[in-house]
């Protein structure tokens, strides 16, 4: 039998992709060397330069120290900036206050003044430590809070919360002191200079009777009449009235004491007008001691 060609054509395989590599030219390979020294070299100079400043520094300080002039560096400093302040006039020429009407203008300068630089009058205003300035006016008795501000160009506004003045302290010498609502003494005080404040005695330490003293300002009926508090053992209170009747409250439960005791109109009525005591510390009876018995 005749052999029959085949019309059908052989498949070709896929022409294998050649990848080939063109050499560089001569003046890129010359222009990478290059690239590539002028790189090296400039991080060797940048490291050289880094190292040079740090070294004529420590050099710098060392020799500083050797000759003693390294401690002075702030002192010339803080010349500096006091000759700057002065060339744009921003050194302090006014001080002014606000509140503190207990103090002097002396005593307030004072807790100004600085122990190395003297008054704060012609200092740099812009350098001055608010903070210290603050802490050394609070740091006087009668000033509760005090805020510093600088004013541009050349002024110093001080304004001062006093402690209230809640009673006079009556310690163990005799001496009388002005204390505020936390019992915290204010200034040395004499007793015809507030008569209207009771007086607070017993003790060593008034603050002891400041949670008292806020108690009665809800009995202010009694808070009127009181001459003295009278701190007995550290533990109770002892109330005494102008007309020398005298309120003995428990240690506990003393608000319900006050009430019983503002009923009785304790100061100002009759019955206290005819007694010389009255003892409250028995929540449920009240003993009492007729006068001249």
């Amino acid at each position: 039998m005749p052999k029959v060609a085949s019309s059908a054509k052989k498949k070709k395989r896929p022409a294998k992709r050649v990848v080939t590599r063109r050499n560089a030219g001569r003046l890129e390979t010359i222009g990478a060397q290059l690239d590539s020294t002028v790189t090296t070299f400039g991080k060797g100079v940048l490291q050289l330069a880094f190292m040079t400043v740090i070294t004529l520094g420590l050099l710098a300080l060392v020799v500083s120290a050797a000759s003693g002039r390294l401690s002075q560096l702030p002192d010339r400093l803080a010349w500096l900036s006091e000759s700057a302040a002065r060339s744009f006039g921003l050194n302090v020429y006014h001080v002014t206050i606000k509140g503190g009407e207990s103090l002097t203008e002396r005593e307030v300068m004072q807790a100004l003044r600085d122990e190395r630089f003297g008054s704060v009058v012609g200092r740099p205003l812009l350098s001055l430590d608010g903070d210290a300035m603050r802490n050394a006016l609070e740091s006087l008795d009668p000033v509760k809070a005090a805020v510093v501000q600088k004013l541009l160009p050349d002024t110093l506004h001080v304004s001062i919360l006093e402690r209230d003045e809640r009673a006079l302290y009556l310690n163990g010498d005799g001496t009388y002191f002005v204390v505020d609502s936390q019992g915290v003494i204010v200034r040395p005080s004499s007793p015809t200079e507030y008569t209207d404040l009771p007086v607070i005695s017993g003790t060593d330490d008034p603050s002891r009777a400041a949670p008292f003293l806020r108690l009665l300002r809800d009995h202010p009926a009694i808070l009127t009449r009181v001459k003295g508090i009278e701190v007995v053992s550290d533990r109770r209170f002892d109330l005494h009235f102008g007309n020398g009747f005298v309120a003995k409250l428990p240690e506990e439960d003393i608000g319900d004491a006050l009430t019983r005791l503002e009923a009785l109109e304790a100061g100002a009525g009759r019955l206290s007008a005819t007694l010389d005591y009255i003892d409250l510390r028995d929540p449920k009876w009240a003993y009492y001691k007729p006068k001249d018995e």
